[in-house]
């Protein structure tokens, strides 16, 4: 189970599921019910990791409640890691939210402290309320992870927690910050050889030089990290470095290009079925549209990708696209929708501007 659960992490799931196999006769050979419980988590785990199974959720909630029957909080809490880490993938980021909190209080009472376990549950959660427009609580997740013992211990742990920091402080709009993080994150990774991460990281950094108005240098790392992800079969990424690369080529007014890569992700995203990344490149579409004059198809494209935003209780994204789309509303001769779509913006940062009250009064 040792040399399973290092396989699983260097991503050789054909090996680990071989040894899994020799585990689970043995433990059913002899009735040895704890390795039994282990095996199966690890099982769920391959289930997840590999997308290759349609049915990872159900291999989930058996390890779950397996690990409850037998009164194992600890690997109650790792089974709750990787269900937040499902929905997290899957959008859902409230329920993800809820089941990676839940993980942490788990992982407390089998005072696992210093467990790997709970430092990816630190991380997730991070992710989860990034996703969810809570920077500063998400900042606090992922600083937690970084000065942990373990990822001190561990340089992809610690890759990802510095990763998360820069990932957050990019969203709040403090872009060196976010550099200086994202780069401290790449040394990680390319000191653990973690190639999937380290591509992200150059996603990131495109990201940054997007932002700063570097857009010829953004796009260099946008398509370095395309060539790797293509090779690396990761869909999910791709998708969203193509709606980066449209983005980015709207930004120096190349509308052909731009349409050209916006489209591009909105098939990859359609393909790795992922409503946020739809999302995302019927955003920079429909602004290709509305220079290219055709308003009606931008005004129907922000319409859909602002559904997707709200019904994953994505703020920062839902005010943004629907003060973008009321504007075009007005300007299109239809002031009361466009009013209708105001209200939903400052609805959101009504809400937002409490969320962030509340958590004051908490400190």
């Amino acid at each position: 189970m040792t040399l399973s659960a290092d396989a699983i992490r260097r991503r050789n799931f054909a090996a680990a599921s071989q040894l899994l196999a020799a585990a689970n006769f043995l433990s059913r050979t002899y009735g040895l019910e704890e390795p039994a419980r282990e095996v199966l988590l690890q099982e769920a785990q391959i289930a997840l990791e590999a997308r290759g199974d349609s049915k990872p959720w159900a291999k989930l909630v058996e390890a779950k409640e397996a690990s409850e029957r037998a009164n194992d909080p600890w690997r109650t809490g790792r089974a709750l890691v990787l269900m937040g880490w499902a929905k997290l993938r899957q959008r859902e980021f409230t329920q993800a939210a809820s089941l990676l909190q839940e993980s942490l209080a788990m992982l407390r009472r089998a005072k696992a402290g210093r467990d790997p376990a709970r430092i990816e549950a630190l991380i997730a959660l991070g992710s989860t309320l990034v996703y969810l427009g809570e920077f500063s609580s998400a900042i606090q997740r992922y600083e937690e992870a970084a000065n942990s013992q373990v990822a001190q211990r561990d340089p992809a742990l610690r890759g990802r927690a510095l990763w998360g920091l820069g990932f957050a402080h990019r969203k709040k709009g403090k872009y060196e910050v976010a550099a200086h993080f994202l780069l401290k994150a790449k040394d990680a990774f390319e000191s653990a050889e973690e190639l999937p991460d380290l591509v992200r990281v150059l996603h990131n950094l495109g990201q940054v030089l997007y932002e700063q108005a570097k857009h010829k240098d953004a796009l260099e790392h946008f398509h370095h990290a395309l060539r790797v992800m293509d090779n690396l079969k990761m869909e999910v990424a791709r998708a969203a470095t193509l709606t980066e690369i449209g983005r980015t080529h709207l930004a120096l007014d190349d509308l052909e290009e731009a349409q050209h890569f916006a489209q591009s992700a909105f098939q990859a995203a359609g393909q790795a079925g992922d409503p946020v990344e739809i999302a995302e490149a019927q955003v920079v579409l429909a602004r290709v549209y509305y220079r290219q004059k055709d308003s009606p198809s931008a005004i129907k494209l922000l319409k859909d990708a602002l559904t997707a935003f709200r019904e994953r209780g994505m703020q920062a994204k839902t005010v943004e696209t629907a003060k973008e789309l009321a504007l075009l509303l007005r300007e299109h001769g239809a002031g009361d929708e466009a009013a209708d779509y105001l209200t939903v913006a400052l609805e959101e940062t009504t809400r937002e501007l409490k969320a962030m009250k509340s958590e004051a009064n908490l400190l």
